[in-house]
């Protein structure tokens, strides 16, 4: 029977979850090469993407995927190849028959369905997949990087990527492809695309390139931890390192000093900006490649990070004066701007200026004037932040406050009747005054200026695919404050969704210290700290192995992950 051509977009309309006006407004917009209406609508945040999948499944019978239901059979990798799977977004789940049930994004597709068929010479089902599946899927049937070693070796590959590669380079500086000797060869140029398209379905937020004795290593880190990818044999890590430099606009002739660099791509219609650092070592050049999705309109409220609603309180009313400084401490990657940025969208209104000063910018948010920081060009944390006061803001948020003349900067500003946003590298939330006094700023001018300031850490969440019930060791509940009586607990088996670990996603624990009129007046005496926090304590002040032993007691999180984390 032939398929028969169906609309997302009336879809949608017809369910309710858009306006006619909606969809005509998304029809007539721009939007990336290849990417479908119902993603566009997605990423804009118009829609979600569990809703839309719901509704087409709903509307037109069509399965949606669940790893009980549809259990994956490996062999089926043969049966679609990589670049078709690639193109038609597509992946085989299990066969019964002559019918092949397949995973895909977009199940109306009628083309590569058609395809599909002519590829497999078998009838095709189509079942519903979310992008996340339909990346766990395809990084289990093809393999991750298992092939690299063997793409290296084998020269007959094109020089040129096939017709829908899903990874484009958008900015890059580039040298001769005919050069047969250069890092451009052909299979060089595969695998750096095929690292870089890895990296961001598997939400890395770094990929790590290390040279060994013998070969070099590929790490991804996935919710903060490294997870080994691959390798390949040492010979190959020069050009491996090259490309990498090419693309990012480093000098591949200096091998022997620290480089930065900076490229940006697009991966399955996602742009990411990519930042390269390479650091000299004994066995080469080490990578590392911080990726930044640009693409996503996904904002995160304080809530879905993870703030209680006592925490969320006293933040919001910090954020409502109209002067002050609020600072987020904790080490790198903690989610200190996510949280700051947070903030911006509870106090964002056209009735107020909003500037902020990054580096790199990780969000883009309509409505707020968003600087780059560019120190080869001159322009500082401490330079941009005095460009800034010229402007007119009423609200300055500073991506971080790393010197004392940043600090003095933002000291006088949030004196002078502005709100301002930072972070700063500190272990907890009471490290904060302590270390704008270190930078250089009086106690008096502390006390006047700090509204508060919150420590936080990201903990692991365990995967709702294979969340099992379990009994911790003793000793962990203890240093946590639990007992047994405080379960079920639990953790995850480690299934695929998860990569075997048990954990997929991340969520914040967090310490508040409200700045009292009682603080305010230790910090002008230069109280010790300790005691700073005994009367912060005693004013209501949890600390972060407390909110860590909630998110346990909630079962978001393992006893394990909780005192991994919040060990400092």
């Amino acid at each position: 029977m032939p398929r028969r051509k169906l609309r997302i977009g009336e879809l949608l309309v017809q369910s309710e979850l858009i306006s006619e006006e909606e969809l005509r407004k998304a029809l007539a917009e721009p939007r990336p090469q290849g990417m479908k209406l119902g993603e566009y609508l997605v990423r804009k945040g118009v829609v979600t993407e569990e809703a839309v999948a719901r509704v087409v499944c709903q509307q037109t019978g069509i399965s949606r995927y669940t790893p009980e239901a549809y259990p994956l059979d490996i062999s089926l990798a043969s049966r679609i190849p990589a670049e078709v799977a690639q193109q038609t977004r597509s992946v085989p789940l299990m066969q019964q028959g002559s019918l092949l049930y397949v995973g895909m994004l977009d199940p109306l597709d009628i083309p590569a369905l058609d395809r599909l068929e002519v590829v497999t010479d078998r009838a095709v089902e189509p079942v519903l997949c979310l992008m996340a599946e339909y990346n766990n899927i395809f990084s289990i049937l093809y393999g991750g990087y298992t092939g690299l070693d063997s793409m290296v070796q084998e020269l007959e590959l094109p020089r040129e990527a096939p017709e829908g590669e899903a990874l484009e380079v958008l900015t890059r500086q580039d040298e001769d492809l005919g050069d047969p000797g250069s890092p451009n060869d052909a299979p060089v140029v595969k695998m750096v695309n095929a690292l870089l398209a890895q990296g961001a379905r598997e939400r890395a937020s770094d990929i790590h390139i290390n040279p060994e004795r013998d070969r070099v290593e590929m790490r991804f880190r996935i919710d903060g931890r490294l997870r080994p990818i691959s390798s390949v044999p040492q010979r190959i890590g020069p050009s491996l390192v090259s490309r990498v430099k090419i693309l990012a606009g480093m000098d591949i002739s200096v091998t022997r000093i620290p480089q930065d660099g900076r490229f940006t791509i697009k991966v399955d219609g996602r742009e990411l900006n990519v930042r390269v650092s390479s650091l000299p070592t004994v066995h080469g050049e080490n990578l590392v490649l911080r990726l930044l999705d640009m693409s996503s309109s996904r904002r995160y409220s304080l809530e879905e990070l993870g703030m209680s609603e006592a925490d969320r309180n006293v933040l919001e009313t910090c954020a409502r004066r109209p002067y002050g400084m609020i600072l987020s401490t904790g080490p790198t990657g903690s989610g200190k701007s996510t949280s700051l940025y947070a903030v911006l969208q509870k106090i964002n209104s056209p009735e107020v200026n909003t500037i902020t000063l990054e580096d790199p910018v990780e969000y883009r948010v309509p409505g707020i004037r968003q600087v780059q920081l560019n120190v080869r060009a001159g322009m500082t944390f401490a330079s941009g932040l005095r460009a800034i006061l010229r402007q007119d803001p009423d609200i300055v948020m500073v991506g971080e406050i790393r010197d004392g003349e940043t600090a003095g900067i933002a000291v006088n500003a949030a004196l002078t009747g502005h709100l301002v946003l930072s972070t700063l590298h500190t272990n907890d939330a009471v490290g904060a005054i302590s270390r704008l006094m270190d930078m250089g700023i009086e106690p008096y001018l502390v006390s006047s200026v700090l509204q508060c300031s919150f420590a936080q850490r990201l903990v692991r969440t365990i995967c709702p695919r294979c969340r099992k019930e379990y009994a911790p060791d003793p000793a962990l509940l203890r240093i946590m404050g639990l007992s047994p009586e405080d379960g079920p607990f639990f953790r995850g088996e480690g299934c695929f969704s998860c990569g075997g670990t048990g954990y997929l996603g991340r969520i914040g624990v967090f310490e508040m210290l409200p700045v009292t009129q009682e603080i305010q007046t230790a910090i002008d005496t230069r109280a010790p700290m300790q005691e700073v926090r005994r009367m912060a304590r005693e004013a209501g002040m949890r600390m972060l192995r407390e909110d860590a032993a909630d998110k346990v007691r909630a079962g978001k999180t393992t006893v394990e992950e909780a005192v991994r984390v919040t060990m400092i």
